[in-house]
C-alpha cells in the first residue's frame, strides 16, 4: 500500500504560454520636441527644443536626444555630431534607413529580423512627439502588429503607417514607446496620437505534474465505512476482497520535509485499474 510517491524529473513539466489582452481607446502620454531654429545656426542651443502641447517635460533638448541614442543610434551616420557636445552645438547628418551601428552600438530596440524603416529629424522645423505606454498596461510587450488608432496603424516590424503607406514613427514593442516623427514640409510636425487599441502580453508558466499509481499503489481508502463496528480498524474481509478498488477524489503534492504545498480535487471520483497504471496529470498556472 503506496502511501507517498516521489515523483521523477520526468513527472514535471513546465510549459511557457503567452497570454494576450486588449486595450480599446486607451489614452497615452505624449511627450514633444522640435529643433526649431536651422542646422548649424549661431544660435543653436539647448533652447532649439521647446514644447508644442506635450506635458510633464522640462527639458525637451533632454527628451529628444534621449530617444535619438535609445532608439536611432544604430542608424545614424557618424557625422550626425558635428563637434561638442549635444546639448550645445548644432546637429548635422542624417538618419539612413539601414542598421549602420556607427554612431552606437547600443540598440535595445533592434529585434532580430524586424525590419525598422528610421527616420529621425534633424533639420529646422524637424521634430518627435513620444508616447508612451507603463509596463503596467501593456505587460511584457506590445503584440506586434496590434496597434491602430484613427489616423494610422502598425505595420507588425515597428513601423506606423499612414492610410498611404508612409511612415510616420516607430514602435518599440518591448519598452511601451510610440515614436512619431515629422517636419512642417510633411503635414506640420509630427502626428498626435490621443487614443489608441493595442494587444498588450505576458507569460504565464503552465507546470504539470503526472502522478501515476500503481496497480498497488494508493489501495487504502479513507472511507468511514471501511471500519470495523469498533470504528478503529479496517475491515480487513473488504479490503482483501478482489473487488475491493478505491476510488481517487483527492490528490495532494508534497516538498520533501512532506509538507502539503498543493490540493487537487477530481471532478468526479476516478477507479483506480487493479491491473494497469492509473495517471494523473495535476496542472498549475503561474
Amino acid at each position: 500500500m503506496g502511501v507517498f510517491k516521489k515523483l521523477k524529473g520526468d513527472d514535471v513539466r513546465v510549459t511557457p504560454l503567452t497570454i494576450k489582452f486588449k486595450k480599446s481607446a486607451y489614452s497615452v502620454d505624449n511627450y514633444m520636441g522640435i529643433n526649431k531654429n536651422p542646422v548649424g545656426s549661431s544660435s543653436a542651443d539647448i533652447n532649439d527644443f521647446y514644447d508644442s502641447g506635450g506635458v510633464g517635460v522640462e527639458n525637451f533638448a533632454l527628451l529628444y536626444n534621449s530617444i535619438r541614442q535609445l532608439y536611432y543610434g544604430s542608424f545614424i551616420t557618424q557625422n550626425f555630431l558635428s563637434s561638442g557636445s549635444a546639448f550645445s552645438t548644432g546637429i548635422s547628418g542624417s538618419v539612413d534607413q539601414k542598421h549602420l551601428g556607427t554612431f552606437s552600438r547600443f540598440d535595445p530596440s533592434f529585434q532580430g529580423s524586424l525590419s525598422y524603416l528610421r527616420y529621425f529629424p534633424t533639420q529646422s522645423d524637424g521634430g518627435i512627439r513620444v508616447h508612451t505606454i507603463p509596463t503596467s498596461d501593456f505587460g511584457e510587450s506590445i503584440v506586434p502588429g496590434t496597434i491602430s488608432a484613427s489616423n494610422v496603424t502598425d505595420d507588425a516590424t515597428g513601423n506606423l503607417l499612414d492610410s498611404s503607406g508612409n511612415v510616420k514613427g516607430n514602435i518599440f514593442y518591448d519598452q511601451g514607446i510610440i515614436v512619431t516623427t515629422g517636419t512642417n514640409g510633411d503635414g506640420y510636425g509630427p502626428i498626435t496620437l490621443s487614443s489608441i487599441d493595442f494587444f498588450g502580453s505576458y507569460t504565464v508558466y503552465a507546470t504539470q505534474y503526472k502522478c501515476t499509481a500503481g496497480p498497488n499503489e494508493f489501495n487504502a481508502s479513507m472511507n468511514p465505512t471501511l471500519l470495523t463496528t469498533s470504528s478503529t480498524e479496517y475491515d480487513q474481509s473488504i479490503i482483501d476482497s478482489p473487488e475491493f478498488m478505491p476510488y481517487v477524489t483527492t490528490i495532494g503534492l508534497y516538498n520533501e520535509n512532506q509538507e502539503l504545498m498543493m490540493v487537487a480535487k477530481l471532478g468526479q471520483p476516478v477507479q483506480l485499474n487493479p491491473y494497469t497504471d492509473t495517471n494523473f496529470i495535476v496542472r498549475i498556472d503561474k
